[in-house]
Parts: structure tokens; C-alpha cells; sequence
């Protein structure tokens, strides 16, 4: 083998024990985070403020020892803030395409739509993945997620701490170099990579080992590793029978994605077993045409902020609220404390030791003995009052988000201000907010829309997402492949309380104003009063809604043009629709007219007047003012590239349009001409005997398009 072969087949993690080297050293590093990550999840479920051990061993059991659930309902009111901000829209993505194309924002608006089916077709499943994803985000400041394979839109959510990156790591989505993942199998989800003989083939096409998966499923179940042909047969047996008793009987199978970037640019995925090394790589696409450009085109990440630069110096919403947290739980817990040993204090006075206080009860009054001696209270301690106003407090506060602050507030002069100041105080704030938005749109929705609209994908949701926005030809075929795009949120990071915007959007609706778009208001009103799901009951699509440059403008333009009255042309007008719109009346109005002409064949000429016109003054004018109206719109129909054959078949029927009435135009024209030469001079002038083109439509004339 000579030096350039071997430089060609140089790996950065060749082998499992090369793996399991790298994966060791790796997980020492992240031990530490680990036991981070634990005491802050000890915190959220409910861990109490005091090690009840110790408590009990200093004879101080009956101290209050309780967690209040403040973080608890802090991370939740923070994960409601940022699904408002990002969902409380029409839309959930903004799409802005990078054309002149007239049709641009329409295409915009199909593809911002059909993102938003996708959505909803994804159903539960993805408010569940976005939820963890969330719970991930806040609480530890990375929140990661993971695309299955490299053609599917719907991604899942991966657990931070079972994310490991080098000590150096930025703290980006598209600058790792490696990359490890710590994942679970189930026996049934391995078995079925093997299960018959074409399940085998397409697995080791895609990068699956089918020996080393044989090996891991026979360790799994024998807990040995004796895997030879009489064994596995056995264990075969016993899978194939009850795959499903058996993953249920030895759990899950842990194993070790690595992402790595190779020497040649390109990203390899690799997993083996941690517990088992034995069994080698089950997954190696190496040698695959499935790997990728970076590792990010499989793992993503959203940060809850920018920290020092690097991976590890991110700190999330649990990080940075579990000291006070701590505090706040343990002096709600002194509080209670004072009121347990707090009230009527004495002295005993009397010889002797009581093993009895003889109080006397007579009514609502208790009489103590002489020799008891009553102490003060213990300066600045709590009443039990005080105590259980707190944790009233406490309660309300755990429960604030079942509650619309804006409910709570009378109707006064200062009502307006008070809703805003009350909304307000739920937002996610601006800086926050932008970091998180821009960060979601590029490294999640970017990516999602990329596979939903790539070209030859066979994913189900590709497939009906392309489908969708072709139907009708909403979209050109090509413009939805090749289209150059960028993708936003919907949702704006400077936006305001919903009562503002709701302030804001009423104000709009009363401008009366061709700058306004009130459909935008409109939804912009209802988005910010009834929410984001309300606009869809009350508002139609806007492809469902009448376009200016539709069909209704171009009947509109008709009465213009059939009274002889110039249209300009708008670059941005949808042409299609316009020729075919002012095509119709032409084409009856010059059928209408070889009728007439058919009918006149044959007759003589009654005393030298001429026979009736074909055509009257009105439909020559009509004429006269549409047919270069038309031709305007195809001049600009031939300019898009997208639609040619809408061009040429149009094209065509116009010209044969235009041959005909022009041809009738002129044979009126010449026998109008030579009747005034014949009243002036009295000889008749032989009339052109050529025949006019016939223009016969088949069947309605709207079939000439189709």
C-alpha cells in the first residue's frame, strides 16, 4: 500500500477500543457536569433543602424540611413565556425569497403555510419533543436535538447530559470536530435492523453490522460473550418469538454515537457498546455515500447564551436559580420552625421536676399554676399569621400561570395601562429573546425546511409538503428546488405585550390607508385578543383570499378595456390569470361574429348598402384595447422562467386570436371605406374577396387553456 492509500484511509477513531479510549477520557471530563446537572434536576423534582439524615442524627427530625417548588413553577413559567413567544403566531416561520419574481411573496406565503400543516400533521408528538427540548434549554443552557437520518423533518430532543464534547469546544452548532452521544436500543428496535434477509441487505447499505449487532443482542440476553453458531441460533429463536418480553425483561441496550469529522471534510457516524467492545462498530457509514458535510446537518443546538465562547462555559435558567432557590426554601422553612416552637413560653418555678402542668380549662380560658413563670417571646420572630401568608404566597405564586393577569384588573380609566403592565411582566426579554429566536430559525427551522423542500426526498412529509405547494400551481416544480431563501420565526424578538400589540393592530384597522395591509391588521388583531389559533377560524388562507393581481381585477379590468378605457400593466400582476381572464369575452365576442359572417355568405347586397358588420363599434373598440393589453401580459409571462409552458400555450392561442379579429377589423374597415367612396363618387370599388380566418373555439372557450 503505498503513502497516498494509506493518508486516503486514515481515520480520526478507526476501531471500538480506539473508540472506547477516546469515549473514557471524555467521560472523566464530564463527570463533573454530571453531578451539576444532577443536583439541579434534585432541585426541580422536589429535593429537600436539608439532608434528612443528618437532620435525624442531630435529633432535629422535627424541623420543617420541605421544598416549596419554587424553581419548579419558575422553570415552568419560563418554558410557557418562550412557547408563547415562539407559537403565538400565524405563522411559524417567515420565509423571504431572494428574487425579483412578481409571484415571490405569494410562493412565500404557500411555503410558510404548508411549514405550519407540517406542524400540525406532526401533532402531539412534537409538543412533547419541543417541551423536553425546552425543559433541556432552561434549565442547563444547551438545548440539543437530533435529526433520525438525513431526509426527515421531525427531529427529537436529546438529554444534555448525554451530550460530550471536548473541554475546547465552541459553543456552536456548526464548528464541532467530534462529538459523542449517549443512546439507548431496545432489543426489538436492533432485532429489526437483521430480522429477514432484506432488512439485513438495506442495513448494511446504509452502514449497519450485521455480525456486530448479533454479537451485542446475544451479549444483551446471555450476558456472556459466547457467540458462537449454535448459541446465536438459540438466541435467534428466542427473539424472534418474543422480541418485545425480552426488551422489556433486560432493558434497554446503552450504546455510543460518535460524530466525528474525517480527514477528508467529510462527517462519519459511528456507535458501538461502551459495555461490550467486543462486538465493534454496529454502525459505520464510512464507507456509505450517506455521510454528510457537517455535523450539525445531524445535531443542532440552541444556546441559552453565548457564556465565554465555549461549549462548557454556558450556564442555563437551573443554573443560575439553584443557590437562591436553596435559600429561599430553607428560610421558608425557619419561618415554619419559629412557629412550632413559638407562643406562650414559661418557667417552671416549682421544687421538683413535673411530669404534668396542671392547667385548669374553664371555657375559652386556660388558668396556669402560681409557680409558672411566663417568658417573652423571641424578639423579631414570625407570627403564625405571618407564616401561613407566605405560604399562601407561595401557593398563588406556584399557581400564577393558571391565571390571566389581565382578568384580575377592574375596569378603570388606567384599565389599558394596567393590561399592558400586566402582560408585560410575562414577556421573555428582547436580548433573550433575539438569541434564542435567530438561534431556533437557523439551526432548527433552516434545516427542516431544507429536507421538506428538497429535491427527490421520498420522507412522507417532503413528499406531501411538495405536494401541497405545487397543487394548483401555487408554486413552479423548479422555483421550489432552486429558489435561494431565508428563514426566520414568525414570531418577532422586539414584539410587544399581547395587549399593545392589540392597542397597536385596532389602531391600524381605523387607518384608512392603501399602506395598510388589512388582512395583516386584521390578523394581527386577532392573533393578539383570541391568540394565534383564532386566525385560522375567522381569516381564510390568503391563497384562498381575493389577490389583486386574481381573477376579480382582471374581470374589473374587462369593463375598462370593453370601453375602450387603457390598462396599465403591473409587473407584479399574475399573468396567467389575467390573459386567460381578458382572453374569454374576446374569444366569444369574435365567435359571435363569424356566426354573423357565416350567415351572410351568398347574400347580395340590398341597393349598394353594405351587408351588417360582424362586429359592432363597442367590440372593435374592445378589440382595438384589450389585444394590446394582452400582449403586454405576455411579454412579461415570457420573462419568467418558471413558466414557459403556460407562455407558449397562451401564446399561441393569442396569436391565432389576434389574426382572426384583426382580419375582421380590416374587412369592416375596407367595406366601410368603400361605401363612402361609392356615395362620393358613385362607383362601386370591387371589395377584397380573401376570406377571414376562421376562429372557431371548442366547446367553452376557458377549454382552450387547459
Amino acid at each position: 500500500m503505498n503513502t497516498l492509500e494509506i493518508e486516503v484511509k486514515e481515520r480520526k477513531v478507526g476501531d471500538a477500543q480506539s473508540a472506547h479510549t477516546l469515549y473514557t477520557k471524555m467521560q472523566k471530563h464530564h463527570e463533573e457536569r454530571e453531578k451539576g446537572f444532577a443536583l439541579i434536576e434534585n432541585q426541580i423534582n422536589g429535593g429537600k433543602p436539608y439532608d434528612p439524615a443528618k437532620l435525624a442524627q442531630q435529633g432535629q427530625s422535627w424541623r420543617a424540611n420541605f421544598n416549596f417548588g419554587d424553581a419548579a413553577s419558575a422553570l415552568e413559567q419560563a418554558q410557557v413565556s418562550y412557547w408563547r413567544l415562539l407559537h403565538d403566531t400565524s405563522n411559524l416561520i417567515n420565509v423571504e425569497i431572494h428574487t425579483d419574481h412578481p409571484d415571490r411573496d405569494r410562493w412565500a406565503q404557500t411555503i410558510m403555510q404548508n411549514f405550519n400543516r407540517f406542524i400540525e400533521d406532526w401533532g402531539d408528538e412534537y409538543v412533547l419533543n419541543y417541551l423536553n427540548f425546552s425543559r433541556n434549554h432552561l434549565l442547563y443552557g444547551v438545548g440539543p436535538i437530533l435529526f433520525p437520518n438525513r431526509d426527515t423533518a421531525r427531529w427529537k430532543p436529546v438529554r444534555t447530559n448525554d451530550i460530550m464534547v471536548p473541554d475546547r469546544a465552541p459553543a456552536s452548532s456548526s464548528n464541532q470536530d467530534i462529538l459523542l452521544v449517549k443512546e439507548e436500543f431496545s432489543i426489538s428496535q436492533l432485532w429489526e435492523r437483521i430480522r429477514t434477509e432484506e432488512n439485513k441487505k438495506a442495513s448494511t447499505v446504509r452502514g449497519w453490522n450485521v455480525d456486530g449487532i448479533k454479537k451485542l443482542l446475544n451479549h444483551s440476553i446471555r450476558g456472556n460473550k459466547n457467540t458462537d453458531t449454535q448459541d446465536w441460533v438459540k438466541v435467534e429463536d428466542r427473539i424472534r418469538n418474543k422480541s418485545t418480553q425480552l426488551s422489556e425483561e433486560h432493558g434497554m441496550i446503552e450504546v455510543v454515537t460518535i460524530y466525528v469529522k474525517e480527514w477528508d471534510g467529510k462527517v462519519s457516524k459511528i456507535i458501538f457498546s461502551d459495555k461490550f467492545v467486543e462486538a465493534g462498530f454496529i454502525f459505520d457509514d464510512y464507507n456509505t455515500s450517506f455521510r454528510g458535510e457537517d455535523i450539525s446537518d445531524d445535531i443542532s443546538f440552541v444556546f441559552f447564551e453565548v457564556g465565554n465562547g465555549m461549549f462548557h462555559s454556558v450556564r442555563g435558567f437551573g443554573y443560575k436559580n439553584y443557590q437562591t432557590s436553596i435559600a429561599m426554601n430553607r428560610l421558608k422553612c425557619k419561618i415554619l420552625d419559629r412557629c412550632t416552637i413559638e407562643g406562650l413560653n414559661f418557667r417552671d418555678n416549682s421544687e421538683g421536676t413535673r411530669t404534668t402542668i396542671p392547667i385548669l380549662n374553664m371555657g375559652a380560658y386556660n388558668i396556669v399554676p402560681r409557680d409558672l413563670e411566663q417568658l417573652p417571646n423571641y424578639p423579631g420572630s414570625s407570627s403564625i399569621r405571618d407564616a401561613i401568608g407566605i405560604v399562601n404566597d407561595t401557593v398563588n405564586f406556584n399557581n400564577a400561570r393558571y391565571r390571566d393577569q389581565s382578568s384580575q384588573i377592574e375596569n378603570t380609566d388606567t384599565a389599558t395601562q394596567a393590561r399592558i403592565l400586566a402582560n408585560l411582566q410575562s414577556q421573555v426579554e428582547v436580548s433573550n429573546s433575539t438569541l434564542y429566536l435567530k438561534q431556533f430559525a437557523k439551526n432548527i427551522m433552516a434545516k427542516q425546511l431544507e429536507r421538506l423542500m428538497r429535491r427527490g426526498n421520498d420522507d412522507p412529509d417532503a413528499k406531501l409538503f411538495q405536494e401541497r405547494c405545487l397543487k394548483g400551481g401555487l408554486i413552479p416544480k423548479e422555483a421550489l428546488h432552486t429558489m435561494e431563501y431565508a428563514i426566520g420565526t414568525g414570531a418577532d424578538p422586539g414584539r410587544t405585550s399581547a395587549a399593545l400589540q392589540a392597542e397597536i393592530t385596532f389602531q391600524l384597522l381605523q387607518l384608512a390607508s392603501n399602506d395598510v395591509d388589512k388582512t395583516s391588521a386584521i390578523e394581527g388583531y386577532l392573533e393578539s385578543t383570541l391568540g394565534a389559533s383564532s386566525v385560522k377560524r375567522y381569516i381564510k388562507p390568503r391563497d384562498e383570499l381575493e389577490d389583486p393581481s386574481s381573477k376579480r381585477l382582471a374581470q374589473l379590468e374587462n369593463t375598462s378595456l370593453g370601453d375602450g378605457v387603457p390598462i396599465e400593466v403591473s409587473q407584479r400582476d399574475d399573468h396567467v390569470v389575467h390573459i386567460m381572464t381578458h382572453i374569454e369575452p374576446l374569444m366569444q365576442i369574435v365567435g359571435t361574429a363569424q356566426t354573423v359572417e357565416e350567415g351572410q355568405i351568398g347574400m347580395p347586397a340590398n341597393a349598394g348598402i353594405p351587408q351588417q358588420p360582424s362586429l359592432s363599434q363597442e367590440q372593435m373598440i374592445a378589440l382595438e384595447t384589450s389585444l394590446p393589453h394582452i400582449e403586454t401580459h405576455l411579454q412579461y409571462l415570457s420573462q419568467d422562467e418558471y413558466k414557459n409552458a403556460e407562455y407558449q400555450e397562451l401564446s399561441a392561442v393569442f396569436k391565432q386570436l389576434q389574426s382572426t379579429a384583426m382580419g375582421m377589423i380590416r374587412k369592416i374597415q375596407e367595406v366601410a371605406m368603400a361605401f363612402a367612396n361609392q356615395q362620393q363618387f358613385g362607383e362601386p370599388e370591387q371589395l377584397p374577396n380573401e376570406p377571414t380566418q376562421e376562429f372557431i373555439p371548442e366547446g367553452n372557450p376557458a377549454d382552450s387553456f387547459n
